[in-house]
């Protein structure tokens, strides 16, 4: 019964240097390192679904190298509207997925496909460089169809993995557009025994179109106040960080296998301070 831990929005930046003007967030990392090397043990693959960086520097990524690096299980990343892809690949290469595992190893993209304790997981990168957005291009959706269908024909649980929710939960500043939407969920809607688990909205988010269900994971780091107005999702608190956990697992009396998400909280100490609104934010571009 395969397990997959993920974890979402790390916001890293070098040493010395604030997130957003106020956030240690290289020094919250290296503070959960116990912890992920503890819960690496207990799970069959680590997924960090973007915002690894908070600006693609690669000093940042240098540090996430080190924290990822040695872990029990695998880890495969793919970035978010803050990362570089140029970056990544220079520095984070190793989680990135091996050229039998990406969909084209001949772009930039990271979209890949491995297989951990009997299922297919599946990681898409929705990153639109210099924008906050996301989407997926026509030959991604097509792949993802194939290797869905393929999925099936193996027998293999599958779990999509994205940084960018396609869907709006009520935050106004985060309800924003999704290339590909409607493919996206076409797609899913003929293998309603598929989790889609996605990041970027810093909040644990559980949502359904038809019958696929999108769990989106809380952050590592950052967590956005809960606001439900036009206004809201503009402002973060310094809460606990949190992470997801995919389990798949076969029922009893005939009732369908299929995956359940656990939402968790890492055992570090924070302040709560806050709320605060987010400045300096920066939608890289590769040089």
């Amino acid at each position: 019964m395969p397990v997959i831990l993920q974890l979402t929005d790390l916001h890293v930046m070098p040493k010395g240097e604030l997130a957003f003007g106020r956030c240690d967030t290289a020094g919250l990392l290296t503070s959960i390192q116990p912890w992920l090397a503890a819960a690496s043990q207990k799970v069959d693959a680590v997924v960090v679904t973007g915002d690894i960086g908070c600006d693609g520097n690669e000093d940042a990524y240098r540090i996430v190298r080190d924290v990822f690096s040695g872990l029990a299980a695998p880890v495969r990343m793919v970035p978010g509207n803050h990362d570089r892809r140029a970056g990544m690949a220079k520095v984070l290469g190793d989680f990135l997925g091996s050229p039998e595992e990406r969909f084209d190893p001949a772009t930039e993209r990271f979209d890949q496909s491995f297989e951990a304790a009997g299922a297919r997981v599946i990681l898409l990168d929705t990153l639109q460089p210099g924008k906050h957005w996301g989407g997926l291009t026509p030959a991604v959706l097509d792949a993802l169809s194939e290797k869905l269908d393929e999925a099936r024909s193996k027998k293999e649980p599958a779990l999509v993995c994205m940084h960018h929710t396609p869907l709006h939960c009520g935050m106004g500043v985060m309800d924003e557009d999704f290339a590909g939407r409607s493919r996206l969920f076409s797609i899913l809607a003929q293998h309603p025994e598929v989790r889609l688990a996605t990041g970027h909205m810093h909040r644990a988010i559980v949502q359904a179109v038809g019958p696929t269900v999108v769990a989106t994971a809380p952050s590592v780091a950052c967590p956005i106040m809960i606001d439900l107005r036009p206004e809201g999702g503009d402002e973060y608190r310094f809460e606990t960080p949190g992470f997801a956990i995919h389990n798949w697992k076969s029922e009893p009396e005939g009732i369908a296998a299929g995956w359940t998400t656990f939402f968790g909280l890492i055992p570090v100490q924070t302040s709560f301070a806050g709320p605060y609104r987010f400045k300096n934010v920066v939608n890289p571009v590769d040089d």
